[in-house]
């Protein structure tokens, strides 16, 4: 009778084995499939004003981009730029309402008061639009609006280069801490979202780190819009440059940071006088401040080619 029952037993025994190995490899496949693509979704932002109570030279309430909202100091005028370049970009960015808080990822906003001008710019619901995001996103905007899918390619921090054109053409990337390898995962897609999707996976695995190692150090009598100053752990971008009569040249710094906010145009103060503008003669200093972080001359950087 026992050996009877061990013998019915044993197609049960085979079954349950033959069924783990096929939801087990399955199981498999589908996580991998999630984890190599991800779904970015905007946040919902609040907008509200924040009553500033303190003056910000060179600023023009109404102006609607930051070419109308910050104007150049007294006898300095805006470096002439080519018709689609990055610099006329970034010029026409339309702006948040003047005197606005700090709008954050996960709906709250943030009283920091250092800044002139808030990008009405998205962020993703999962808060990893931060310092060298901001500066990727604002990078590959540029490139994805102008059709030059072929320059949107970043660093992960691991060294591994994440490509927006191979990426719409169905590859992914699965990651795991340091470790990443590129898979044929997903269907060709070249649509917005999926560009979106790309970004998110480029902001989970690249930061500062990376975006050292895809820059190489310039004087800071070199530097230009488009420009970054990078140290381990934060970056900031030179948004625009205005020029006087001698050659002496300033610059707008815009930034973001930890929790992901909207990138916004950075503001310094000396005395009672607040302003948006660094002077060349200030970034030129063995150290400097920008923001809350300091920097030094090695810091000044230039992405790639630059623009």
């Amino acid at each position: 009778m026992a050996k009877n029952k061990d013998t019915a037993e044993r197609p049960k025994k085979r079954g349950l084995r033959i069924l783990l190995l096929i939801i087990l490899p399955a199981a498999l496949l589908t996580a991998v499939y999630i984890r190599c693509n991800p779904k970015w979704k905007a946040a919902e932002l609040t907008i509200e004003t924040a009553g500033r109570f303190f003056d910000i030279e060179c600023l023009e309430p109404e102006g609607a981009d930051l070419e109308t909202r910050i104007v150049p100091p007294e006898g300095f005028a805006r470096m002439p730029v080519a018709e689609g370049s990055f610099t006329e970009y970034l010029r026409s960015y339309p702006l948040l309402p003047d005197d606005t808080k700090l709008p954050v990822y996960d709906g709250s906003t943030s009283d920091f008061s250092d800044l002139a001008a808030i990008f009405d710019i998205s962020l993703g619901d999962e808060g990893y639009q931060q310092c060298a995001d901001s500066v990727i996103r604002l990078y590959s905007d540029y490139f994805y609006e102008n059709k030059q899918y072929d320059k949107i390619s970043f660093q992960f921090s691991n060294g591994d280069e994440c490509s927006y054109d191979r990426w719409r053409r169905g590859k992914r990337f699965f990651a795991l801490g340091s470790f990443s390898a590129e898979l044929p995962a997903g269907l060709p897609d070249d649509s917005e979202q999926q560009y979106r999707n790309y970004l998110k996976e480029v902001m989970r695995y690249a930061g500062t780190l990376s975006l050292q190692k895809e820059s190489e150090v310039i004087p800071a009598e070199e530097l230009r819009v488009g420009d970054i100053i990078c140290n381990d752990v934060h970056v900031v971008l030179i948004a625009d440059e205005a020029v006087n009569e001698k050659g002496e040249k300033c610059y707008l710094i815009g930034q973001s940071f930890i929790p992901a906010v909207c990138f916004h145009i950075l503001t310094h103060t000396e005395g009672n006088v607040t302003s948006p503008w660094f002077t060349e003669e200030q970034l030129s200093q063995d150290s400097f401040v920008v923001g809350s972080f300091r920097f030094g001359k090695n810091n000044i950087r230039r992405w790639k080619e630059g623009f």
